[in-house]
């Protein structure tokens, strides 16, 4: 399995360390921050959806600046800031609700300010992960760096749920703010010198800086159709996952627990196939290994809406969301590390910010794609639909490497 270089090696464990801190403190805060809105601040149901289509219309509005900001600019200075600002203002919640001054309006700044320091902090990471890590390592590195992240999607929920009863809603959050400190102290700690950011083009336009990222992955004969897969799949599993919860507990008859369970322990699928991604690499290659996980992994989906209730339903469920995630674990890390590779260094923040526009743009109309056929079908009409979107998905993609490109 290939690693990240020995100078660095050292490095990468600290960021990995410290991003997995921040992972899990911020599925916490996931679970805490809408228990707070609810039962502190008495939001309605409305309030409670109008915070997460704050994050949403913050991603859509900055992702293109903030990568083009952060592009020409040193990379771990940006990270550091935005986990110091990170930690304010979600520190700020449990003070201001000791005090007894918490607000609506607050809560709304948070989920603004916290998604505009998510996009920074993503884009700076991505850009300097490749230069901390030498090409071949980058699968191993974007390996582990996503399986934390489906270990802390697994657990995190449950540690949320835990930390509430221990501390109460506001109080949890103190874990999540002071993760944002972890990180940023492992930040601190890299030795390996950073290169100095590229230098921004004279006659490039404001137009032109923004769109950079955009032009290049559109343009690449393998990166154009990862990302329109991407955001497929992405938008597939939003539709399902918009329905979801009325076809586990009303259609199926589960109880909450058993709800919990079936979002929370498939998530494991994700870590294993995250790990299992350097080895299928290495035998396959990068193109021919996304193109495998991401053909198998959609069709375990169908057992979701095929399932019948009880303990039989509870299985297929769970094995069949498991598997889907497995694979996608495998697929994530695989697409990641080839965009990486294949990007030039003057563009790596800018792609990277084009995910994330990509994807917060597009899933609102999944979702709405769902709601829509679960009304005039019904829910497992809806189900159906996502999971054959899903396989579609896979279909876009390339099934063998384009010549190599400039930035490979």
């Amino acid at each position: 399995m290939s690693s990240p270089r020995p100078a660095s090696d050292r490095d990468f464990r600290r960021l990995w360390a410290g991003t997995a801190v921040s992972q899990l403190g911020s599925a916490v805060g996931m679970v805490a921050l809408p228990v707070v809105a609810v039962t502190v601040v008495g939001a309605s149901a409305f309030e409670v959806a109008l915070l997460a289509a704050f994050t949403a219309v913050t991603t859509a509005l900055l992702a293109f600046p903030l990568g083009a900001y952060v592009e020409f600019r040193r990379k771990r200075p940006i990270m550091i800031v935005t986990d110091a600002v990170r930690f304010a203002a979600i520190g700020s919640v449990p003070v201001a609700a000791l005090l007894h001054v918490l607000t609506f309006a607050q809560l709304c700044v948070i989920a603004v300010v916290n998604a505009s320091c998510q996009i920074a902090f993503s884009a700076a990471s991505q850009a300097h992960l490749k230069a901390l890590v030498s090409g071949p390592g980058l699968v191993a590195a974007n390996s582990r760096l996503e399986s934390t992240r489906w270990l802390s999607v697994s657990a995190g929920p449950s540690a949320g749920g835990a930390l509430i009863g221990l501390f109460g809603a506001a109080g949890s959050l103190v874990i999540d703010a002071l993760s944002f400190l972890v990180s940023a102290q492992a930040i601190r700690t890299l030795r390996t010198p950073e290169p100095a950011p590229p230098v921004r083009e004279r006659r490039a336009s404001r137009r032109e800086e923004l769109f950079a990222g955009w032009r290049f992955a559109w343009r690449h004969p393998a990166l154009r159709p990862m990302l329109v897969s991407w955001v497929t799949f992405a938008g597939a599993s939003s539709m399902g996952a918009s329905v979801s919860a009325v076809f586990y507990l009303r259609d199926l008859g589960f109880e909450p627990w058993q709800y919990g369970l079936i979002m929370g322990v498939p998530s494991l699928g994700g870590f294993v196939g995250a790990r299992a991604a350097p080895r299928l690499v290495a035998r396959l290659g990068d193109v021919r290994t996304l193109w495998w996980a991401s053909m198998v992994r959609g069709p375990w989906y169908f057992l979701i809406p095929a399932a019948v209730p009880g303990v039989p339903g509870l299985l297929m469920c769970g094995f069949g969301f498991g598997l889907v995630l497995l694979f996608a674990g495998a697929a994530n890390s695989t697409m990641t590390s080839y965009r990486q590779r294949q990007t030039p260094d003057e563009l790596m923040a800018r792609v990277a910010a084009l995910w994330s526009f990509a994807t917060t743009v597009t899933q609102p109309l999944f979702i709405l794609l769902g709601g829509l056929v679960a009304t005039w079908a019904d829910t497992r009409s809806a189900l159906y639909a996502a999971a054959a979107v899903m396989c579609g998905a896979a279909l876009l993609l390339p099934r063998t490497p384009p010549r190599e490109q400039p930035g490979s």
